[in-house]
């Protein structure tokens, strides 16, 4: 009992220290709110021509619904800051301070990014969202799938965390990050799903694709808000990415810190 205490305790603090500099990142983005709505219409816009080209190639009206609801979360799990902000820090110096603070940096950096993704949900997501169930009709989800389109999107922000912490880990070895996210964004346009669903890919490819990382950011929780995969298949695919990325992750991070290269300042 007493161990379980302090083991509730410790998660407490961290929990309540992380979220205390989520709120921080939260406030800060708040600041360009304006510029944000109206980004906003250029998103739904994006997303109304997109659905306009599947319905004269397919006919079918879920595509509006699978693109929509895409197009909404991807604030959420692939519009994230470039290398998890830790690139910025790099070309400032700022990076050294990080490695003085009592955290670790993929601690700092996930609860910074959380923060900005708290902020995109209610002032991106949800308006994208809300516009294209009005105006373009997409459909509602069944009430049976509505937490399991949840559970996934948390697993796909998560997932799409660690595709980015990567850049940043990139960035604190070779400097520059921008052959990173040229690699990142050709690797999520293609296979994300966003673009074009597996079933659409040709031969094997459509077999492979749902099973790797970046299928877990939008093809997945899509095809699961649409009833087209099981959650049980979707939950499994999704945490075996999230353990395998993070433990790398981890692992890459404790040792890029004892050789950290430190830019600017």
């Amino acid at each position: 009992m007493f161990i379980t205490t302090i083991i509730i305790n410790k998660l407490e603090v961290i929990i309540f220290k992380g979220l205390s500099i989520s709120k921080k990142v939260f406030l800060k983005d708040k600041t360009y709110l304006l510029n944000h709505i109206i980004n906003n219409f250029g998103s739904f816009i994006f997303g109304y021509i997109y659905v306009s080209i599947w319905k004269s190639l397919t006919k079918s009206s879920e595509m509006t619904t699978y693109v929509m609801v895409n197009q909404s979360a991807l604030w959420l799990t692939m519009f994230l800051p470039y290398g998890c902000y830790i690139p910025q820090k790099m070309r400032e110096g700022t990076i050294a301070f990080e490695l003085l603070k009592p955290y670790g940096i993929m601690y700092g950096s996930f609860f910074e990014v959380f923060g900005h993704t708290i902020y995109n949900f209610l002032f991106r997501s949800i308006p994208i969202y809300t516009f294209s169930i009005l105006l373009l009709h997409a459909e509602l989800p069944s009430s049976n799938r509505i937490i399991p389109y949840f559970i996934t999107l948390f697993n796909a922000f998560l997932v799409a965390f660690f595709l980015n912490y990567f850049i940043g880990l990139w960035s604190m070895k070779f400097i520059s990050y921008t052959g990173a996210q040229g690699l990142y964004y050709f690797f999520m346009n293609i296979f994300g799903g966003y673009f074009l669903p597996a079933e659409y890919f040709p031969g094997i490819l459509k077999q492979i694709v749902p099973f790797l990382p970046f299928a877990c950011t939008s093809y997945i929780p899509g095809s699961v808000y649409l009833g087209k995969i099981s959650f049980s298949f979707a939950f499994f695919i999704q945490s075996f990415w999230i353990i395998t990325l993070g433990i790398t992750a981890y692992i890459l991070t404790e040792k890029l810190s004892k050789n950290l290269k430190i830019q600017g300042g």
